[in-house]
């Protein structure tokens, strides 16, 4: 099944991870899919805090067991210990995502260091088995969402891209990062381009780099979502509360003061569900 990409060439903030986390959330709720997010990155615990740490239960786990010195494997590192003994399959994955709505949104968190205890080498003995995790993913889910590092000559980023049918670039509403989208665009940069969206994160709608403006400096038409600035939403996302969020609000009336961003949510949601059908009917 389809894998969707989140990915911004520069290291710039560009709400990358917020703009993923909002649109499958509330494609989840709204479309009948089974979604897994998945995210890349080293240390970076956006999603968690968005959704609730994976390595909460971990302490206790440890008491149960038998053998109190045994290590309990959970999340990306166990599902990646299961790729390098060729044990992994479709259906295996499941079994170290984090089930925020069940058989509608799982995550699989990014490697964190535990206790300040740097391991960079295990981070990189994981990336190498990226690839075939998400891979694997795509064969049992309906959508897999990748939240992709931003090192843009890094082998793993180049292999993901390649295999994914819709690549969503984050920029902001300024002047440097159209350009930079524009050159990239014009770059031998291995993604499908007719699977691209542009997506403007933190989106202001007071900005003169409105979507009609933007628009006409990229020459892209009907390929561009935007997710606005919302304070409840990146409230919820600071202590685990998007879910309940998204449930909240996701019948708002039109005077309501977030129902500009749930509607622009959807709209970015809809954009990639009609972005796969465009694609699936050109094969």
């Amino acid at each position: 099944m389809p894998i969707v990409t989140f990915w911004s060439s520069t290291k710039k903030q560009t709400g990358q991870t917020m703009s993923l986390v909002a649109i499958a959330t509330s494609m989840a709720i709204e479309h009948n899919y089974k979604i897994l997010v998945i995210s890349t990155k080293y240390n970076d615990n956006t999603l968690e805090l968005c959704f609730g740490s994976v390595h909460k239960n971990k302490a206790l786990l440890k008491k149960l067991v038998k053998n109190p010195g045994m290590e309990v494997d959970n999340g990306i590192e166990g599902l990646a210990k299961m790729a390098y003994s060729n044990r992994m399959t479709p259906e295996t994955i499941q079994n170290y995502t984090h089930v925020i709505f069940k058989n509608r949104l799982e995550i699989l968190y990014g490697y964190q260091e535990l206790k300040n205890t740097p391991n960079r080498e295990e981070y990189l003995k994981i990336k190498e088995k990226y690839k075939d995790i998400i891979s694997n993913a795509s064969k049992f889910y309906d959508l897999v969402f990748v939240d992709l590092d931003k090192e843009r000559e890094d082998e793993m980023v180049k292999e993901i891209l390649r295999i994914s049918n819709v690549t969503v670039i984050n920029v902001e509403q300024r002047i440097d990062m159209i350009n930079n989208f524009n050159d990239l665009m014009g770059q031998e940069i291995p993604f499908n381009k007719k699977g691209v969206i542009l997506n403007i994160g933190r989106f202001d709608s007071f900005s003169k780099y409105s979507v009609k403006n933007i628009s006409r400096y990229t020459g892209i038409k009907k390929n561009i979502s935007v997710i606005p600035y919302n304070t409840l939403y990146f409230e919820a996302a600071s202590e685990e509360n998007v879910a309940d969020l998204f449930l909240k609000i996701r019948r708002v009336n039109e005077i309501d003061r977030n129902a500009t961003f749930v509607k622009e949510v959807k709209q970015a949601a809809e954009k990639i569900v009609y972005k796969l059908q465009e694609l699936q009917m050109r094969i």
